[in-house]
Parts: C-alpha cells; sequence; structure tokens
C-alpha cells in the first residue's frame, strides 16, 4: 500500500480507529510484543483448533 495523506484516499472506521490508537501510543508495550506469532514456521494442521481446545481445557480421554 502506498503512503496517501488521509484525504487522498478513502480511510474505513476500522482504519481510522487502528490509526488513531497507534497515534495515542495505546498499542505499545502489548503482551507478545516482539516475540514470534505461536505457530509461525510450523507447517499447517487442519485439526488445530482440536488439539488447541483440548490443551486449553485439559480434556481428558472418555473412560466409560
Amino acid at each position: 500500500m502506498e503512503d496517501h495523506p488521509p484525504s487522498d484516499r478513502y480511510e474505513s472506521l476500522p482504519e481510522r480507529l487502528i490509526r488513531e490508537a497507534i497515534e495515542a501510543g495505546e498499542l505499545d508495550d502489548l503482551p507478545g510484543a516482539g516475540k514470534p506469532l505461536p505457530g509461525a514456521g510450523v507447517p499447517d494442521d487442519d485439526l488445530w483448533w482440536v488439539r488447541d481446545w483440548l490443551k486449553r481445557y485439559r480434556a481428558q480421554p472418555d473412560r466409560g
């Protein structure tokens, strides 16, 4: 995306809110800043959400 003055291009509401938050410093020092994204560089896993759910809820196999 090219840098244009705000008057030269349309700015949606979400874009404006994000820009204003950045300018106000509201997004500085967020947890995880400067760290790699979780899962970056790992091959795609179709069942990622299942594994994540099991990990979050410490699901145990049914022993019934």
